[in-house]
């Protein structure tokens, strides 16, 4: 399965032109297995393997900044412990994009479009210890945690980020394995669904079939089983309109003033009532160069459609039958890592924790968007999919929440952990 890059078409345009899932406890009858302070000591050897929203990546790159704020590490710390993370030193692996998104540029100083295999990759910090309890790596399908290695990786975007997370050799489930973990975490499955943003929803092309999903996953959780009988698994979104990241035409219609005063684009007509999803994050940094480098010409306004230019082009607009057919994939996903979880006997929650949540999206404002410091949100990074650090602590309770209900260890919220912390 290709896979995209979330800033490439888009901020290509704007740096040229710039001038310059809720908790759903498996434990109805069952027994708690651990006391509290038994608990609390199998997050002595906790190891989390997943994908981007495990890692910490954010604001579409990895940074040590971000990885300490990454769910895992707020859990274990919740837990009492600190995990060990293969923190990126410097400015990251690529390098996280820089507020303003108007600026075009990341914290490197590197062009935000720049061809991500050719972006620089900082070293580890001094301090990392190969093998990591965080393996997780951004775009990681289910197969990659079972198979690819750093020396097999064919994915040039992400092939630098394998050889700072695994040592010689291991993938992340046999990482996760000779570590002989006493609690795993698994987030799998989002990137097997996440390139229809593209605007491409076909399963078999952006999206990985189930059928064959399905398996994979199972081999992960047998794998894991076979280690550890305590482990939290992580469910998928309910709805793709749910990420930040996605607005509705007709959201981009309201706001068509400030779209022709601040940036000189015309929101066309048929935007006007539109349901179609649009991916801001795509769509309108490159509206909003191309306005201003029409401007500079002297030319009239660049017009954004809402209109999508067909199920096979990659025009990052989802109609809505596009998106039924991605939240049907979502469901169907979900409902297979929650039945395993309640067939294996291990705690479950879904990523809805975060993304389901009704104060998600405040208005959408497209100079807020590309001017502001936030502009997806109070939870969510500059990408307009991955959480920050508030988003990552969403997770962590949800995820120690669910740990309690399955296993009752007595593990602390966030709001108890800080309140215990400052009474010390």
């Amino acid at each position: 399965m290709s896979r995209y890059t979330l800033a490439g078409l888009a901020m290509i345009a704007l740096a040229s032109s710039a001038c310059s899932d809720s908790v759903a406890p498996t434990t109805a009858g069952k027994t708690p297995l651990l006391n509290e302070s038994e608990g609390r000591g199998v997050f002595q050897r906790y190891v989390a393997i997943g994908t981007s929203i495990s890692m910490g990546f954010a604001s579409d790159g990895v940074i040590a900044a971000d990885q300490e704020t990454s769910w895992p590490a707020q859990l274990g710390r919740l837990a009492g412990r600190e995990i060990t993370q293969p923190y990126i030193d410097g400015t990251g692996c690529r390098s996280p994009l820089l507020p303003p998104l108007a600026s075009g540029r990341r914290v490197s100083g590197e062009a935000a479009g720049a061809n991500p295999a050719t972006m620089s990759c900082a070293e580890l910090r001094p301090d990392v210890t190969l093998p990591a309890q965080n393996t997780a790596i951004a775009a990681a399908l289910t197969r990659d945690v079972l198979y690819t290695t750093r020396e097999n990786i064919t994915d040039a975007n992400y092939s630098a980020l394998y050889g700072r997370v695994l040592l010689p050799g291991m993938t992340q489930l046999t990482t996760m394995m000779t570590q002989n973990p006493k609690f795993v975490s698994v987030e799998l499955g989002g990137n097997e669904v996440l390139s229809s943003r593209s605007g491409v929803a076909i399963p078999g092309i952006t999206m990985f079939p189930v059928s064959a999903w399905k398996p994979l996953y199972d081999q992960v959780l047998d794998s894991v089983q076979s280690v550890t009988k305590m482990a939290v698994v992580t469910g998928l979104i309910a709805d793709a309109g749910t990420f930040p990241g996605f607005r509705r035409g007709d959201e981009l219609w309201a706001d068509r003033a400030t779209f022709a005063a601040a940036f000189n684009v015309t929101v066309s007509p048929d935007c006007a009532g539109s349901p179609n999803l649009l991916f801001v994050p795509v769509r309108v940094p490159v509206a909003v160069a191309t306005g201003a480098a029409y401007r500079q010409r002297g030319l009239g306004p660049y017009t954004l459609f809402c209109s999508g230019a067909g199920p096979t082009t990659q025009d990052y607009v989802l109609t809505p039958a596009e998106v039924a057919v991605v939240n049907a994939q979502l469901a169907e996903m979900t409902a297979h890592i929650r039945s395993e979880a309640e067939r294996r006997d291990l705690a479950y929650f879904d990523l809805d924790a975060l993304y389901g949540r009704s104060d998600l999206k405040p208005a959408y404002s497209v100079l807020a968007q590309m001017t502001s410091a936030s502009p997806y949100g109070q939870y969510i990074s500059l990408d307009g999919i991955h959480p920050n650090a508030l988003g990552g602590t969403v997770l962590a309770d949800a995820a120690a929440q669910a740990i309690n209900a399955r296993y009752d260890l007595g593990i602390p919220s966030s709001d108890a952990a800080s309140l215990f912390a400052s009474r010390r």
